[in-house]
């Protein structure tokens, strides 16, 4: 077999090599040899992100079985409730009575403190949250709304 050569013209000059990047590119990266190619990150990294996830993932469930059995009462009285009762105040509309705010505070305050005690299922409450998200998604507060409030607030503090 025949070996073939290139042929140059005499006068041509090699190619220059390309300019110096200030990284390195995919193509370099994967074109080097096996042995010369750098890792892109140390090698802790993986068991690093891995290891943090495994234990993000145990919180997230423990935390979800703890909230089913009603044991982070506190925790969603902070977080939850006290916010969502200022946003509600602040949604009221004008031709909403003071003796209807009063009462929609006083049955949310006893509300609030079974959840706190953690006297009250979580599973008690859905009702009360479909409601909320209905009533609040226009961003103001009726006294129709009000009175459907209140009712539902009842019949949950009754239970």
């Amino acid at each position: 077999m025949e070996e073939i050569t290139p042929v140059v013209a005499p006068d041509s000059q090699p190619p220059t090599p390309p300019p110096s990047l200030p990284f390195r590119r995919p193509a370099d990266y994967y074109s080097s040899p096996v042995g010369e190619a750098r890792p892109l990150f140390p090698r802790w990294v993986p068991f690093g992100c891995g290891s943090a996830a495994i234990v993000a993932l145990i919180a997230v469930f423990s935390l979800g079985i703890l909230a089913s059995q009603g044991k982070l009462g506190e925790l969603f009285d902070i977080a939850f409730w006290l916010p969502m009762q200022g946003e509600i105040d602040k949604m009221f509309t004008k031709d909403v009575k003071p003796a209807d705010k009063a009462t929609f505070d006083a049955e949310m305050k006893t509300m609030r403190e079974s959840v706190r005690l953690n006297r009250m299922p979580m599973q008690r409450l859905q009702p009360l949250l479909q409601m909320l998200r209905e009533v609040v998604s226009d961003e103001r507060v009726t006294p129709p709304e009000t009175a459907r409030l209140i009712e539902q607030l009842r019949q949950i503090n009754k239970k």
